[in-house]
């Protein structure tokens, strides 16, 4: 998580446990698509915020979305047989579903928006690493950025407070989510047959 204007939660994540699981095409010049749909679970508190109020969150996050993908082949290429080493970059755009529980000790200085179930659209990018093992089956490592059109990830949006010289106080930007993950990917092959 992230939000450089020093929000409630700026953010010490204690748990972030995330599956995906999705569809692939790619095409002979390297570019493709995926479809994927992804299960996170966050855990975390204020800690070590700027506002430091004894608040810890817990959040379900689903989301469905469709992503353009480019590859470069790393290699040389034996015959019919692709390269085993490529590079992907990725961005797409989809929807999430959030369910949050905000545990705030029932300290409400803060005047905060609970909002423990939201949508949003979401923008997800990335890149990522993959090895062909050449008999359907390819390992590989991936970083992704995920930036959702809301605040309520955490389950909270903190107000909007004009100061008197102008300058806006407290936290005018969205949550953000970014991750670590491996890959496993099964190959699909489908023959087609042309008939006169």
């Amino acid at each position: 998580w992230s939000d450089e204007q020093g929000a409630l939660f700026n953010q010490i994540s204690l748990k972030d446990n995330d599956f995906t699981l999705g569809y692939r095409t790619t095409y002979s010049n390297n570019l493709g698509y995926k479809l994927a749909f992804s299960y996170s679970d966050f855990m975390g508190n204020d800690n070590g915020s700027k506002y430091v109020r004894r608040y810890n969150y817990t959040s379900s996050v689903m989301q469905l979305a469709l992503q353009a993908e480019y590859f470069i082949r790393i290699g040389r290429r034996y015959y019919y047989k692709p390269t085993a080493n490529a590079i992907y970059f990725f961005i797409g755009a989809g929807v999430l579903r959030c369910n949050a529980n905000l545990n705030t000790n029932n300290d409400i200085r803060g005047n905060y928006i609970y909002k423990p179930l939201s949508y949003a659209p979401v923008i997800p990018i990335g890149f990522g690493y993959q090895y062909n093992f050449n008999n359907n089956f390819l390992l590989g490592a991936e970083f992704n950025f995920r930036y959702p059109f809301s605040d309520y990830i955490d389950g909270f949006k903190p107000p909007l407070v004009i100061l008197k010289n102008g300058v806006k106080s407290v936290s005018t930007s969205n949550d953000v989510m970014g991750g670590f993950s491996f890959t496993f990917t099964y190959l699909l092959t489908f023959n087609y047959l042309k008939r006169n």
